[in-house]
């Protein structure tokens, strides 16, 4: 419940924010995500087994003063994990699932199509997830639409105790870079980047977060 109270609380900031500056612009976005996580477990380092998911947010352009500097807060849903094991036909990947708060700052060009740079802040509030596995198995109880497959899901725990598999929240750093045209059109490339030990055991695990996406999105004019 307080996590819904957070992100209901952000999204009435964001929709209140156009009435900051006749230049400030609120935005939508959508776009493909490609995560992975990194670290030990175990003594063993994680293989590169990244995964592919979607995201779709809410933005807030805002320039400061006069200058070409500009902060750019956002929230957006946002596919994470990594892929566990592929071996045929048959798959298990971790299926995390976060709502990123990025509080981002940004250096504007001049002209009529802008590029920008920039970064800041990020938080990961998490969000259900689970551990996914598809076998090739069509005598199997079959939850998965494709009748030569069947799927199964086991939702991930997480906390600070020994028995949750990852901790919560998450937090770390956002990278971005890209273009806004003047109409509103907005193209942009990121990657957060997490600082925090998600890992929830006391064994000396380390495990952490990485994700890069390619976001498009339109930017509203305030009138």
């Amino acid at each position: 419940m307080k996590k819904i109270l957070f992100l209901l609380a952000v999204a009435v900031f964001f929709l209140q924010a156009s009435g900051f500056s006749q230049k400030t612009r609120v935005g939508i976005t959508a776009g493909i995500t490609t995560a992975n996580m990194y670290g030990t477990v175990n003594d063993k380092t994680l293989k590169d087994d990244s995964k592919t998911g979607i995201t779709a947010g809410l933005i807030v352009d805002a320039p400061i003063g006069k200058s070409r500097f500009s902060f750019q807060p956002g929230v957006h849903y946002t596919q994470k994990g990594r892929t566990l094991a592929e071996t045929g036909d048959d798959k298990s990947w971790l299926a995390l699932r976060y709502a990123d708060v990025h509080l981002n700052f940004l250096y504007n060009s001049k002209g009529k199509t802008t590029f920008f740079v920039g970064l800041g802040p990020s938080v990961g509030l998490d969000l259900p997830s689970y551990r996914v596995t598809k076998t090739s198995n069509a005598t199997a109880a079959n939850l998965d639409p494709d009748p030569e497959f069947s799927r199964s899901e086991t939702k991930i725990k997480f906390g600070k105790d020994k028995l949750d598999d990852l901790k919560g929240l998450d937090y770390g750093f956002n990278m971005l870079g890209g273009f806004r045209t003047r109409k509103g059109y907005y193209f942009a490339l990121n990657y957060t980047f997490g600082l925090r030990n998600i890992a929830a055991n006391e064994s000396g695990d380390d495990i952490k977060n990485g994700c890069f996406g390619f976001r498009i999105g339109y930017l509203f004019n305030n009138k």
